[in-house]
């Protein structure tokens, strides 16, 4: 990369961190999964560089570097990122649903493997690991999120 086209990439960005910060309060850094990879808020970012293959954000509390090789996008939001969302889901070729009722879930796609539920706060509610296409009792689960993985392919269900 020349100097001066990591000149203007540095001063366009800065451009960009100004001209969002004004209505956003944090800018994260997305890999290449879709996943939050860092999030730091505007009002402590002192500027962003870029140096040897890295991104480096300097703030008021020190540097944080990213390598760029890493990052697939920058967002500027006015919330920090949740960390028990699910940005993305990659299921692959495969066509795997989840159904739910209030009673049980069943798995669409999928005859047999290993299954595992949790909560979005991360408790594992089930598990095994010789599953056999039947259907799962959830009668027992408090309404809300839960995540399932299927021969691991991870989908959401609502109970």
């Amino acid at each position: 990369m020349t100097r001066s086209y990591k000149s203007s990439l540095v001063l366009l960005l800065m451009m960009l961190c100004c001209g969002v910060a004004f209505a956003q309060s944090y800018m994260t850094f997305y890999d290449f999964n879709g996943q939050a990879y860092g999030s730091w808020p505007l009002q402590f970012v002192n500027k962003v560089t870029f140096e040897g293959g890295n991104i480096v954000v300097a703030q008021s509390t020190g540097d944080d570097t990213a390598p760029l090789s890493q990052v697939m996008s920058i967002k500027f939001t006015e919330e920090k990122p949740n960390p028990t969302s699910v940005e993305k889901v990659d299921t692959g070729a495969a066509q795997v649903r989840v159904v739910a009722d209030n009673s049980s879930i069943r798995v669409l796609g999928a005859s047999h493997g290993a299954v595992a539920i949790w909560s979005v706060t991360g408790q594992q509610i089930y598990s095994n690991r010789n599953w056999r296409g039947e259907s799962i009792d959830i009668n027992h689960l408090e309404h809300g999120i839960y995540i399932i993985n299927i021969n691991n392919i991870t989908l959401k269900f609502k109970k």
